[in-house]
């Protein structure tokens, strides 16, 4: 009878729930903004798990790895991670650091994660918190590789009550041209992460362009400062960690990746070239003190 009554005992308590044991960690670049990534990851899956093991290996010991072992998750760091683990189709993986997802997912059903990209309406708020008076802005973009992202912003620029003029180019060859038709007709300039535009050369051209012509430029990283542009509006890449680390807990807590969308960045620095400010006679709001770093 004892033995009867434990058996109906165990069925009526289930089975214990599964408890992740690993995640591989896939990331070929040892540079800060990946590792304050992890970073957020960690912080946010710790507080949620504990004793997960943390395998780490890069694109060429991935195949092997994943042939031998079947870890509970994958998380990619950066876009060459995600693009060497992304036909692995019976693991979850959540990526992060990756500029364009869409460049290289299609429609896998076991993978989400966080794009690097800024929101427009994001963008556009920053724009206009640092130049409140430029409602005219320019924007150069390739349709093959930004045209959704472009919509998005011409959609929130009209409920702004702002005017973007945005111009195809489907070659760096062509925005010299672009940039010239755009004189006299723009208060700033939006750069956003299109690679058809943004060569060694465009950018220098940009930049000159910039100050011959007092148009600010309003850039995605602060790497562009350093050479001219006047304000970015730069990922926060632990906040950025500890967003994916989200994404991966509901998966390692039982949800289906395929009901869990990826996402864009939450989170963003925005960061002002107080120099090119003085240079572009561009007057910046004393409230901006609190709300950006500035350079000097």
């Amino acid at each position: 009878m004892l033995l009867i009554f434990l058996l109906i005992l165990l069925h009526l308590s289930g089975a214990p729930e599964a408890v992740p044991q690993e995640i591989l960690v896939v990331q070929n670049h040892n540079i800060k903004p990946y590792g304050d990534a992890l970073s957020g990851f960690k912080s946010l899956i710790s507080n949620k798990f504990s004793g997960i093991n943390f395998t780490f290996r890069n694109s060429s010991g991935t195949a092997e790895y994943l042939v031998e072992r079947k870890p509970d998750l994958v998380l990619a760091i950066g876009m060459d991670a995600l693009q060497k683990v992304k036909n692995y189709s019976d693991v979850p993986i959540v990526y992060l650091m990756v500029l364009n997802p869409s460049a290289i997912v299609n429609e896998e059903r076991n993978i989400t994660g966080v794009s690097m990209i800024i929101s427009p309406e994001k963008q556009l708020a920053a724009i206009h918190r640092v130049l409140p008076s430029a409602r005219r802005i320019g924007l150069l973009f390739d349709p093959k590789k930004s045209a959704v992202f472009v919509k998005r912003a011409q959609i929130v620029s009209k409920e702004s009550k702002i005017d973007l003029l945005a111009k195809e180019v489907n070659h760096s060859r062509f925005v010299p041209t672009a940039l010239t038709s755009m004189k006299g007709a723009i208060d700033a300039f939006w750069m956003i992460p299109d690679t058809t535009v943004l060569t060694p050369d465009t950018i220098e051209l940009l930049m000159l362009y910039s100050l011959e012509n007092k148009i600010p430029v309003c850039t995605f990283s602060t790497k562009y400062l350093e050479v001219g542009a006047l304000m970015s509006l730069d990922i926060d890449a632990f906040e950025m960690g500890r967003q994916a680390g989200g994404l991966a807990v509901k998966i390692l807590s039982g949800k289906t990746v395929s009901e869990i969308p990826p996402v864009e960045a939450d989170s963003a620095k925005l960061v002002i070239n107080q120099s090119v400010a003085r240079k572009l006679k561009v007057p910046l709001n004393e409230d901006l003190r609190g709300k950006a770093r500035f350079l000097r």
